[in-house]
């Protein structure tokens, strides 16, 4: 199984949810790159290989539920959790088809145990803890 450095796009509309999880996932040895709406998600999947989404689903402008059928059409392979602070059953009514549901109540353990579901499917526990353990160790020499 192969841990290159994954990268992840989040498309959510609040700074403050960008600011957190792009922390969050650069201390857990991810490539993070970020939308703060429609347009400059598209970029961003135009121009890079995106390995994760994490979609918020009320934003101005184009929602999660139609940015997703978007992204589902650019990339039907392109993995993607939705990130809402609707219930989780409320998110897969309005978005059947994603990856995994994360309601940013539960906080930032839950998400990273979807994240690390979603993008490691293939790969046993033993050897994600060990990918989270090298990325923590590299980290901390910075």
């Amino acid at each position: 199984m192969s841990f290159e450095r994954k990268k992840i796009l989040i498309i959510d509309d609040e700074p403050s949810i960008l600011r957190i999880y792009t922390k969050m996932l650069v201390e857990l040895g991810f490539t993070a790159r970020w939308a703060l709406n429609a347009d400059n998600a598209m970029d961003i999947l135009i121009r890079e290989k995106i390995d994760l989404v994490l979609l918020d689903i009320k934003m101005p402008g184009v929602d999660g539920k139609t940015m997703f059928e978007v992204i589902h059409e650019y990339d039907p392979m392109l993995k993607v959790i939705v990130s809402s602070v609707y219930a989780v059953e409320r998110q897969k009514e309005l978005i059947p088809c994603a990856r995994d549901y994360f309601d940013k109540s539960r906080g930032l353990p839950v998400l990273i145990e979807k994240m690390m579901g979603v993008l490691f499917e293939e790969a046993g526990e033993t050897d994600i803890k060990r990918h989270l353990e090298v990325f923590k160790w590299v980290n901390n020499l910075k």
